[in-house]
């Protein structure tokens, strides 16, 4: 058995998740899923929303968590241990004094200090630490150690050093991006996945990153430009083939490209002030548009799966929807899930939804 532990947005990484791999995945926290089919660790590395994964050890009492950390500790051979207490433990300092005095009698050996999940992140990736998580299982304790983390360092250089990027479009988080890649594709290799709003190219990145031929277009001439300089850059930093990507200028409402699957997150219309959003009467318009925008997007394009991000409104104490489920199924499309993503507090959600073709 294996525990996955999600991003910030749980639901979402639950959702990839299942869309990847045929095994069960049960809730042992919030944060926290269990999954009991078969994992090849090699395909892990393609995940957007899981920040670290355990394989089960062994399940024990709360009376004997001691001991039998202590047996498995003595056994690994880690050199720097870090505990990670997820079931609210009797593990006070004294009792981790004492398994550390009963291991070092066998190897040297360091225990550290976890304080944060940007700490626990940064040690495990560059420490080469060996993680015991506890985790709560009833009355009992699940010992797993940590087995695979994500490259925090890869994904915050893919971001940072793109040589371009647009701070008044949209800001697609990149872990996001391939969440929606992984959505649309269901982790199938060599397809070509299109996307109608590219902007400057993030889900394109994303899914080039995964193995994905990949088709953009944007109606804005400066997206498209400023595409092709990332996707550039992202050939030549990982060696990618620059032949898996191409790029025109289009409007979405015209884009009848056949290919595997789309993810895409749509324009959404001018930047909102977080602190002082337009009047009601103005968001509305602005949604009737983006109605309009992606029924006519949605009618022309042909692909079989579409994942896209669809805006809803939270302002003045009212939810104000773009395209309903109804529309969406009148267009020939079944809405196959649906699921929210947006910082505590924002006006504007992100619904990511998938579409299956009818």
């Amino acid at each position: 058995m294996y525990y996955f532990f999600l991003g910030n947005t749980p639901e979402l990484s639950l959702l990839e998740l299942s869309t990847l791999y045929p095994g069960e995945f049960n809730p042992v926290s919030k944060e926290i899923a269990s999954y009991t089919g078969g994992l090849d660790l090699s395909t892990l590395p393609r995940l957007g929303g899981t920040r670290k994964v355990a394989q089960l050890l062994e399940i024990c009492s709360r009376n004997d968590i001691v001991s039998r950390l202590t047996a498995l500790i003595s056994a690994d051979l880690g050199k720097n241990i870090a505990l990670t207490d997820y079931a609210n433990t009797p593990l006070t300092t004294p009792r981790v004094i004492s398994i550390k005095k009963e291991v070092v009698k066998s190897r040297p050996v360091r225990f550290v200090s976890l304080d944060t999940v940007e700490h626990e992140l940064l040690m495990l990736s560059h420490q080469h630490v060996a993680e015991f998580n506890l985790l709560p299982k009833g009355d009992e304790i699940v010992i797993a150690k940590t087995v695979w983390i994500y490259d925090a360092a890869d994904w915050v250089a893919r971001d940072r050093n793109k040589p371009y990027r647009d701070i008044k479009r949209g800001m697609l988080p990149p872990k996001v991006a391939r969440i929606m890649v992984n959505l649309a594709t269901q982790g199938k290799p060599g397809l070509t996945l299109a996307d109608p709003f590219c902007g400057t190219g993030t889900i394109l990145a994303e899914a080039m990153m995964v193995g994905c031929h990949v088709l953009g277009s944007d109606i804005n001439p400066a997206a498209i430009s400023g595409a092709e300089k990332n996707l550039s850059w992202l050939c030549s930093f990982y060696r990618l083939p620059s032949t898996i990507y191409h790029l025109h200028q289009a409007d979405a409402t015209h884009f009848q490209e056949f290919t595997d699957a789309i993810a895409t997150e749509p324009y959404m219309g001018p930047l909102l002030d977080e602190r002082n959003p337009s009047s009601l009467d103005k968001i509305k318009n602005i949604a009737k548009g983006l109605d309009k925008l992606y029924r006519g997007c949605l009618k022309s394009w042909c692909s079989p799966r579409v994942v896209i991000s669809l805006p809803t409104f939270h302002v003045y104490g009212r939810v104000i929807p773009t395209i309903s489920v109804d529309t969406l199924t009148s267009l020939g499309y079944n809405v196959a899930s649906v699921v929210p993503y947006a910082k505590l507090g924002a006006t504007l959600i992100r619904n990511i939804t998938i579409l299956e073709k009818i």
